[in-house]
């Protein structure tokens, strides 16, 4: 015997779920299949500082990750790998500086956190 409200299972001699107050069926009541969640929306990503000294770099994922706020250092694996290595500046001329990126949504809490160190470079 199955409750047909929340799916309980009573033995025979049962005729009402105790939680529920409904008549127990005989069969199991059919599972609803669970809606997918929603995608998460897309994000958009924007540039919030550039450098190509690994120091400032550094310092740049510090500030961010100090404050949650996720980002994407686009080129930093490569800097080493294409043609000449990195230059004296630090950037790779042939793939320019890394680039931080951030949600659009945290833009304005990143370039606050990141104004000193964008006015040294």
């Amino acid at each position: 015997m199955f409750c047909p409200k929340c799916g309980a299972e009573y033995r025979e001699g049962f005729t009402q779920c105790a939680d529920c107050l409904v008549p127990l069926v005989k069969q199991p009541p059919e599972a609803k299949p669970k809606p997918s969640p929603a995608p998460p929306p897309p994000l958009e990503l924007v540039t919030v500082f550039k450098s190509g000294d690994p120091a400032v770099l550094a310092l740049a994922k510090s500030l961010l990750e100090s404050a949650e706020i996720p980002f994407l250092a686009r080129g930093e694996g490569i800097q080493d790998l294409v043609g000449w290595g990195r230059f004296p500046g630090g950037a790779n001329l042939a793939i320019g500086p890394v680039e931080i990126q951030v949600n659009a949504d945290d833009l304005e809490q990143a370039k606050t956190l990141l104004l000193e160190l964008q006015e040294s470079e």
